[in-house]
């Protein structure tokens, strides 16, 4: 039983050798334990951000390129980063105005909002990173059975089952990916959620 639930607790029973909160105290609690959260929010999508760019040092640009320019894909593949970057930026400042705002003293009511308004920006960000998983999938599939290095091979199958294949592929990196969303983001997110129904709870 964590601190907010010892106290919550007091809050109920009134028991006399506990310390007896005030709506004020109890606010303030929820108030810290929402801004750590959100702050963690804030810095594993800095880091989400940053670890893409880390491993295309390491692994290198020219041969990414040039393997893209096989495929046809060099564009596309430009205009989706570009795409993917000016997204995870967009929710990085998001995240960053949603700790500040959490961080500031507010009342309670502001304080639910605001944890509202987080919980849902989250959940956009992870849907929104998971819908671009299948088109990079379907388009970099239609590219390779039409470029010339690959076309050949796959005219030695059925299409029906190469695209059964690719669709199959597709739904096991949008289900890998959500997992691993929810292992970085959902317990954050049960945590603001538990802290909305205390100060919820508490006000009614």
């Amino acid at each position: 039983m964590d601190q907010l639930d010892l106290l919550r607790k007091d809050w109920k029973k009134q028991n006399a050798d506990l310390p007896k909160l005030t709506s004020n105290e109890l606010k303030k609690i929820i108030h810290k334990k929402s801004s750590s959260v959100v702050k963690w929010i804030f810095i594993i999508s800095l880091l989400e951000f940053l670890l893409p760019i880390v491993l295309f040092l390491f692994v290198g640009a020219d041969n990414i390129n040039d393997r893209y320019r096989a495929l046809g894909l060099y564009e596309f593949n430009l205009i989706t980063t570009i795409l993917m970057y000016a997204i995870a930026v967009v929710f990085m400042i998001l995240f960053y105005l949603n700790y500040r705002k959490i961080s500031a003293e507010s009342s309670a009511k502001v304080l639910l909002t605001n944890i509202i308004r987080t919980r849902k920006t989250v959940k956009y960000y992870i849907w929104i990173s998971l819908s671009m998983i299948p088109i990079l999938v379907f388009v970099t599939a239609f590219q390779m059975l039409h470029a010339p290095e690959y076309a050949p091979i796959f005219k030695q199958y059925n299409i029906v089952i190469i695209w059964f294949i690719v669709s199959f592929i597709a739904v096991s990196m949008v289900g890998l990916g959500w997992l691993i969303y929810r292992l970085l983001y959902g317990i954050l997110l049960k945590r603001l959620h538990k802290n909305y129904k205390e100060l919820h709870d508490f006000k009614g």
